[in-house]
């Protein structure tokens, strides 16, 4: 993560008694902790819970939080956890479409939103088609964009583990998507 000395500073705060560091912290976190949740369960609805309840650990055991070790893979360490036990109960490993406010963007006009759209539904429907691991490295490098490194800690996988398993994502993504391409042009 780009912003590790600061998380791990809001966290050194919350441990120290900072509710509004701990605030701060959550929203640092909540978006790669979704995307994280993501993987694990099949509905938004789900991975949210899991999220929440994540942080609701993380704020109830803060105190066993050591501020000379990093506070990301603590953290991502109880989201995973959490996050495993909901999945065993729920086999069903599908991956939420992109949303319309993931694809939209305001700066575009309403030609080039539905052409995004579109897109989005392709690389979805092709995102489908990868492993778990695939899928969470992808989505936390490219569409986070979150370092190797640092989806690493937070999947609890080494850094060359990551960049293998988004680089074979691409590689798939690619070929999916081109293979469709040739298809509508026939």
């Amino acid at each position: 993560m780009s912003h590790d000395g600061e998380v791990d500073a809001l966290a050194t705060r919350a441990r120290d008694g900072d509710p509004q560091a701990f605030d701060l912290l959550v929203r640092r976190l909540v978006r790669p902790a979704l995307a994280a949740a993501l993987e694990f369960v099949p509905t938004r609805e789900d991975a949210e819970d899991i999220v929440q309840d994540a942080f609701a650990r993380a704020w109830r055991d803060i105190a066993h939080y050591d501020p000379s070790q990093p506070f990301a893979p603590w953290f991502f360490t109880v989201l995973r956890n959490l996050a495993r036990n909901a999945a065993r109960w729920d086999r069903r490993w599908s991956m939420i479409p992109l949303t319309d406010e993931a694809v939209a963007d305001e700066s575009w006009d309403a030609v080039n939103v539905l052409d995004r759209k579109e897109l989005a539904g392709r690389i979805s429907t092709a995102l489908d088609t990868l492993s778990p691991m695939q899928r969470a490295c992808f989505r936390l490098t490219e569409i986070e964009g979150f370092a190797s490194a640092a989806a690493g800690e937070m999947l609890g996988v080494s850094d060359a583990t990551v960049r293998v398993h988004a680089h074979r994502a691409r590689k798939a993504l690619r070929a999916r998507l081109a293979a469709e391409r040739r298809k509508e042009e026939s």
